[in-house]
């Protein structure tokens, strides 16, 4: 198992006039596990969006998603017509809990290179791995030409167990998870693919995320233990397994 599991923000950046592309996170995206800083479209030179354009139709009803609206795993989805879906759908992933239309945060090469920014809208524990937390994300709809951002939005896992009983959240002590999983989910211990119980967890407080005491809060692991590193290189806290 590798010392970090998370998951992760995969991204491309493109060229080319007058398109507005969704910065595509990778919690929707299962099965990497490295982030590499500040999320989204950082890296790729190539030219195509690979499904990140947003159609006039998602862009017009972007304009009507608010808190509380549910978003699919990838958050464009299939519907090029929709933004937002039922929550109470089979497809129904994300919960929206805050999306800001034109907050005055321009792009550079389609990245927000001052996380503040950020925090301002979604809060500092956005996208931190917190032990009995669901996994939280922002993106946001840009305009490739001119960088500004359209709409920056802010979204949290529903609490739904998927086929397999996972659950896209951060275990606590006592609950379980799985070897083989690249991204933290939680499942219980019964569960079939169950092969490793958490024994130990420790949230950092949020003014130490920059330089947490690791070597004190895994003082207690008798087994193996993880970094809860999230996409701003922070240390949210730690795991411990058997």
């Amino acid at each position: 198992m590798p010392h970090r599991k998370q998951h992760i923000n995969v991204n491309s950046e493109t060229s080319g006039p007058l398109r507005r592309l969704l910065a595509v996170s990778a919690a929707g995206l299962a099965g990497a596990v490295a982030l590499t800083g500040c999320s989204l479209l950082s890296g790729s030179t190539d030219d195509s969006t690979d499904g990140n354009d947003v159609s006039e139709e998602q862009f017009d009803a972007a304009a009507d998603a608010s808190a509380g609206d549910c978003l699919p795993f990838e958050i464009l989805g299939t519907d090029q017509d929709t933004f937002a879906i039922d929550c109470g759908g089979e497809d129904a992933f994300w919960s929206i809990t805050e999306i800001v239309a034109d907050p005055g945060i321009t792009t550079a090469g389609g990245t927000i290179t001052d996380d503040q920014q950020i925090f301002d809208v979604c809060g500092e524990e956005i996208g931190a791995f917190l032990p009995g937390k669901p996994w939280t994300e922002w993106n946001m709809i840009y305009d490739q030409g001119t960088g500004e951002v359209d709409y920056l939005f802010c979204v949290e896992a529903l609490d739904k167990p998927d086929a397999d009983e996972k659950t896209p959240a951060v275990p606590e002590a006592g609950e379980c998870i799985s070897s083989a999983d690249t991204a933290w989910y939680t499942l219980p211990c019964e569960a079939a693919l169950a092969d490793t119980t958490v024994t130990h967890t420790v949230a950092f407080d949020t003014a130490d995320w920059a330089a947490p005491d690791v070597e004190t809060a895994v003082a207690e692991c008798a087994g193996v233990y993880y970094e809860l590193t999230d996409q701003f290189n922070r240390v949210n806290g730690v795991v411990c397994t058997d």
